[in-house]
Protein backbone atom coordinates (compact mmCIF):
# COMPACT_ATOMS: atom_id res chain seq x y z
CA UNK A 1 0.00 0.00 0.00
CA UNK A 2 1.01 3.13 -0.84
CA UNK A 3 0.43 4.50 2.78
CA UNK A 4 2.03 2.17 4.41
CA UNK A 5 5.47 3.24 1.86
CA UNK A 6 4.90 6.76 2.61
CA UNK A 7 4.88 6.00 6.48
CA UNK A 8 7.51 3.86 6.49
CA UNK A 9 9.60 6.71 4.05
CA UNK A 10 8.92 9.22 6.87
CA UNK A 11 10.27 7.26 9.30
CA UNK A 12 13.26 6.32 7.36
CA UNK A 13 13.81 9.72 7.11
CA UNK A 14 13.09 10.66 10.72
CA UNK A 15 15.68 8.08 11.86
CA UNK A 16 18.35 9.46 9.76
CA UNK A 17 18.01 13.11 11.07
CA UNK A 18 18.32 11.28 14.48
CA UNK A 19 21.33 9.79 13.35
CA UNK A 20 22.83 12.70 12.63
CA UNK A 21 21.26 15.13 15.64
CA UNK A 22 23.09 12.40 17.85
CA UNK A 23 26.52 13.38 16.11
CA UNK A 24 25.98 16.86 15.99
CA UNK A 25 24.85 17.06 19.64
CA UNK A 26 27.92 14.81 20.69
CA UNK A 27 30.36 17.25 19.24
CA UNK A 28 28.54 20.29 20.70
CA UNK A 29 28.58 18.21 24.02
CA UNK A 30 32.55 17.70 23.44
CA UNK A 31 33.06 21.85 23.14
CA UNK A 32 32.83 21.99 19.06
CA UNK A 33 31.34 25.06 17.92
CA UNK A 34 28.95 23.42 15.78
CA UNK A 35 26.70 26.22 14.46
CA UNK A 36 23.09 26.96 16.21
CA UNK A 37 21.39 26.80 12.43
CA UNK A 38 21.75 22.58 12.36
CA UNK A 39 20.16 22.61 15.78
CA UNK A 40 17.42 25.10 14.79
CA UNK A 41 17.17 23.58 11.64
CA UNK A 42 16.49 20.10 13.08
CA UNK A 43 14.13 21.72 15.78
CA UNK A 44 12.05 23.00 12.68
CA UNK A 45 12.29 19.26 11.10
CA UNK A 46 10.80 18.63 14.18
CA UNK A 47 8.18 20.75 14.52
CA UNK A 48 6.89 20.89 11.12
CA UNK A 49 7.95 17.34 9.59
CA UNK A 50 7.41 15.02 12.62
CA UNK A 51 4.56 16.91 14.38
CA UNK A 52 2.79 19.12 12.23
CA UNK A 53 2.53 16.56 9.28
CA UNK A 54 3.62 13.23 9.75
CA UNK A 55 2.04 13.22 13.31
CA UNK A 56 -0.94 15.28 11.53
CA UNK A 57 -1.34 12.60 9.00
CA UNK A 58 -1.58 9.98 11.28
CA UNK A 59 -3.90 11.62 13.87
CA UNK A 60 -6.31 13.39 11.65
CA UNK A 61 -6.62 11.09 8.83
CA UNK A 62 -5.75 7.26 10.05
CA UNK A 63 -6.74 7.29 13.74
CA UNK A 64 -10.42 8.07 12.94
CA UNK A 65 -10.45 5.06 10.52
CA UNK A 66 -8.58 2.69 13.41
CA UNK A 67 -10.43 4.00 16.11
CA UNK A 68 -11.88 0.48 17.02
CA UNK A 69 -8.24 -0.93 17.37
CA UNK A 70 -7.29 0.64 20.70
CA UNK A 71 -4.10 1.43 18.84
CA UNK A 72 -4.70 5.02 18.26
CA UNK A 73 -5.43 5.92 21.72
CA UNK A 74 -1.36 4.28 22.78
CA UNK A 75 -0.15 6.23 19.10
CA UNK A 76 -1.48 9.55 20.39
CA UNK A 77 -0.12 9.40 23.99
CA UNK A 78 2.95 8.80 22.71
CA UNK A 79 2.94 11.94 20.17
CA UNK A 80 1.92 14.00 23.46
CA UNK A 81 5.25 12.85 25.17
CA UNK A 82 7.09 13.45 21.91
CA UNK A 83 5.83 17.32 22.15
CA UNK A 84 7.05 17.97 25.12
CA UNK A 85 9.99 16.26 24.65
CA UNK A 86 10.14 18.43 21.62
CA UNK A 87 9.93 21.42 23.15
CA UNK A 88 12.46 20.62 25.92
CA UNK A 89 14.53 20.28 23.13
CA UNK A 90 13.69 23.46 21.42
CA UNK A 91 14.28 25.54 24.73
CA UNK A 92 18.18 23.87 24.84
CA UNK A 93 18.49 24.68 21.58
CA UNK A 94 16.90 27.91 22.20
CA UNK A 95 20.32 28.74 25.20
CA UNK A 96 22.69 26.76 23.24
CA UNK A 97 25.85 28.62 22.24
CA UNK A 98 28.89 27.30 19.97
CA UNK A 99 31.67 26.28 21.54
CA UNK A 100 29.80 26.15 25.12
CA UNK A 101 30.57 22.62 26.47
CA UNK A 102 27.85 23.29 29.05
CA UNK A 103 25.24 24.29 27.19
CA UNK A 104 25.89 21.61 24.41
CA UNK A 105 25.79 19.09 26.93
CA UNK A 106 22.61 20.25 27.42
CA UNK A 107 21.60 19.70 23.68
CA UNK A 108 22.63 16.66 23.81
CA UNK A 109 20.39 15.41 26.62
CA UNK A 110 17.59 16.68 25.40
CA UNK A 111 17.78 15.13 22.17
CA UNK A 112 18.52 12.09 23.59
CA UNK A 113 15.65 11.85 25.56
CA UNK A 114 13.61 12.86 22.44
CA UNK A 115 15.38 10.59 20.50
CA UNK A 116 14.91 7.83 22.37
CA UNK A 117 10.90 8.15 22.98
CA UNK A 118 10.71 8.81 18.91
CA UNK A 119 12.98 5.75 17.93
CA UNK A 120 10.96 3.29 20.52
CA UNK A 121 7.51 4.85 18.96
CA UNK A 122 8.41 4.38 14.62
CA UNK A 123 9.03 1.07 16.07
CA UNK A 124 5.79 0.56 17.47
CA UNK A 125 4.66 1.78 14.63
CA UNK A 126 6.61 0.18 12.19
CA UNK A 127 5.65 -3.46 13.68
CA UNK A 128 1.95 -2.44 14.63
CA UNK A 129 0.59 0.93 13.00
CA UNK A 130 1.70 -0.02 9.37
CA UNK A 131 0.23 -3.51 9.81
CA UNK A 132 -2.74 -2.57 10.88
CA UNK A 133 -3.26 -0.35 7.82
CA UNK A 134 -2.37 -2.66 5.69
CA UNK A 135 -4.72 -5.08 7.04
CA UNK A 136 -7.70 -2.78 7.65
CA UNK A 137 -7.58 0.11 5.04
CA UNK A 138 -6.21 -1.57 1.82
CA UNK A 139 -9.56 -0.69 0.25
CA UNK A 140 -9.11 3.43 1.04
CA UNK A 141 -5.52 3.59 0.07
CA UNK A 142 -6.19 6.15 -2.75
CA UNK A 143 -8.41 8.25 -0.96
CA UNK A 144 -5.98 8.21 2.33
CA UNK A 145 -3.08 9.22 -0.34
CA UNK A 146 -4.81 12.17 -1.55
CA UNK A 147 -5.89 13.41 2.20
CA UNK A 148 -1.95 12.99 3.10
CA UNK A 149 -1.00 15.43 -0.07
CA UNK A 150 -3.52 17.76 1.00
CA UNK A 151 -1.76 17.77 4.96
CA UNK A 152 1.36 18.62 3.44
CA UNK A 153 -0.09 21.80 1.50
CA UNK A 154 -2.86 22.94 3.42
CA UNK A 155 -0.82 22.23 6.74
CA UNK A 156 2.63 22.86 6.49
CA UNK A 157 2.51 24.91 2.71
CA UNK A 158 3.04 24.18 -0.78
CA UNK A 159 6.83 23.52 -1.08
CA UNK A 160 7.78 23.25 2.57
CA UNK A 161 7.95 19.08 2.33
CA UNK A 162 10.62 19.21 -0.01
CA UNK A 163 12.78 22.29 1.37
CA UNK A 164 12.99 20.11 4.77
CA UNK A 165 13.72 17.24 2.43
CA UNK A 166 16.59 19.62 1.28
CA UNK A 167 17.76 20.30 4.94
CA UNK A 168 18.04 16.57 5.33
CA UNK A 169 20.15 16.13 2.56
CA UNK A 170 22.76 18.52 3.67
CA UNK A 171 22.78 17.58 7.24
CA UNK A 172 25.61 15.31 7.17
CA UNK A 173 27.73 17.66 5.28
CA UNK A 174 27.20 20.77 7.57
CA UNK A 175 28.09 18.41 10.76
CA UNK A 176 30.83 16.86 9.26
CA UNK A 177 33.80 19.26 9.91
CA UNK A 178 32.53 18.92 13.93
CA UNK A 179 33.45 15.42 13.60
CA UNK A 180 36.72 13.31 14.54
CA UNK A 181 37.98 12.53 11.34
CA UNK A 182 37.02 8.70 11.64
CA UNK A 183 33.59 9.67 12.12
CA UNK A 184 33.26 12.49 9.76
CA UNK A 185 34.43 9.91 6.85
CA UNK A 186 31.33 7.83 7.34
Amino acid sequence: METSKTLQSEHNAVLYVLDELKLAAGAAADGQAVPAAVFTDIEEFFRVFVDRCHHGKEESVLFPRLAGTGLPNQLEGEHGEGRRLAQAYARAVAYYRPGDRARGAAVERAAADYAAMLRAHIAKENAELLSAIDRELSGEDAEIVEAFERIETDRIGAGTHERLHGTIETLAGRIAPFLPAAVASR
